[in-house]
């Protein structure tokens, strides 16, 4: 009875880490409703690596598809991407990315976290915001882990329709629909303004 216990919770435990690879253990524990020393247990049993390794792990496997931007350009930590399909990036609030004498993180890492993952979605050498409609449903708070997911939708030449979804505790902060531009678009328009 115990060990047909045991290989549920270690089922649940695999499938929750598959779904959301940057839980803490913490967080694992909470919502399997089992105590930190289990999850950790658990985690060695299966040989699953802590979630710094795991999140190394993602990060290096999206910088090595990253095509439209630098690394340093991306806002936040790109720990996963399938080019042209869709990304994920964690963004962690801290003091510095706060208004001032607040605890509130500004609004604009929120937009920069989500724009510049819609970018790096797209496998293309130079990628551009051309329009954006962007909705925020509450504000971030220092000590917060924001996670940012894209996916690209509508494609029509070189335009790219990215919807981003950022946020906390799988509570919605923030939903952005980008129309990106490759850079093919952009050469062409400006051939033909030059030859105004």
């Amino acid at each position: 009875m115990r060990s047909e216990a045991k290989k549920q919770r270690h089922k649940q435990l695999i499938n929750l880490i598959d779904s959301h690879p940057l839980m803490t253990d913490k967080e694992i524990a909470t919502t399997l409703q089992v105590s930190l020393g289990t999850v950790r247990l658990d985690r060695v049993t299966l040989s699953i690596p802590e979630v710094r390794e795991r999140t190394r792990s993602m990060a290096e496997q999206a910088t090595s598809r990253l095509k439209s931007m630098r690394l340093e350009e991306v806002i936040g930590d790109l720990v996963g991407l399938e080019p042209n399909k869709g990304a994920l990036s964690v963004l962690f609030a801290t003091r510095n990315t706060a208004f001032r004498h607040t605890d509130f993180v500004g609004d604009y890492y929120i937009y920069a976290q989500a724009a510049s993952l819609a970018i790096a979605t797209i496998d293309k050498e130079m990628v551009v915001v051309g329009s954006a409609r962007l909705k925020y449903n509450r504000p971030a708070y220092i000590g917060e882990k924001i996670l940012a997911r894209s996916k690209v939708g509508v494609h029509k030449g070189n335009k790219y329709v990215v919807s981003v979804r950022s946020t906390v505790e799988n509570r919605e902060i923030f939903v952005g629909r980008f129309v990106v531009v490759s850079k093919d678009s952009i050469d062409k328009k400006s051939m033909e303004a030059k030859k105004c």
